[in-house]
This record gives structure tokens, C-alpha cells and sequence, in this order.
């Protein structure tokens, strides 16, 4: 008689949901800051004169620089969590000179 073999999975759909969420959002909040984005530009083409487009312009970039970078930060993350202290810190330099970076767009505002 052949042994039955079990085999037991574990999966984490929690954690594989929460980074799909954030992943679609980001992507339709980075979807309708660039459709904003294009609407005044072209209107301002059409000879449409808005004073405030550039800084709603302005503002609709970032926002869609930090719903892509949040969609983007758990799964890289994840990624990093298992390998070694190299990969670990250069993660976490790379989420640091991003912040400042978009800091630093903003303070152009």
C-alpha cells in the first residue's frame, strides 16, 4: 500500500490583498492626477489662461509620485525582507532619498 503524502500550503492573502489595494489605487489615483494634469495643460494650449494651473500641475505630479511609490514600496519590501543586510540598507537609502526628494518638490511650491 502507497503512503499518502500531505502536503499543507500556507498562503498570505492578507498581505498579497493590501499590496493588490494599494497597487489599483495608486494606479487610478496616478491615472486621474495625470488625466487632471493633461486637461489644464491643454487648456492653457488652447490659449485658456489659468494663474493657478501650474502649482495644481504641480500638485497632481506629486500625488501621483506618492500613490505609485506607495504601491510600489510594500512589494519591494517584501522583496528585501528575506536577503541580506546590503540589499536591506540600500532599500531604505533609496525610500530616504525619495522622501526628500518629493519634499523637496514641494518646497518648490
Amino acid at each position: 500500500m502507497a503512503k499518502k503524502k500531505k502536503t499543507t500550503t500556507t498562503t498570505t492573502t492578507s498581505n498579497f490583498d493590501i499590496i493588490k489595494f494599494c497597487a489599483f489605487w495608486g494606479l487610478v489615483i496616478a491615472a486621474v492626477a495625470a488625466l487632471l494634469s493633461f486637461v489644464l495643460a491643454l487648456l492653457g494650449k488652447c490659449g485658456v489662461h489659468i494663474d493657478w494651473a501650474g502649482r495644481i500641475i504641480g500638485v497632481c505630479n506629486t500625488v501621483s509620485q506618492i500613490a505609485l511609490l506607495v504601491a510600489v514600496i510594500l512589494p519591494a519590501y517584501k522583496y528585501v525582507r528575506g536577503k541580506n543586510n546590503v540589499y536591506k540598507a540600500l532599500f531604505w537609502v533609496a525610500v530616504i532619498l525619495i522622501v526628500l526628494g518629493l519634499v523637496g518638490i514641494n518646497l518648490a511650491f
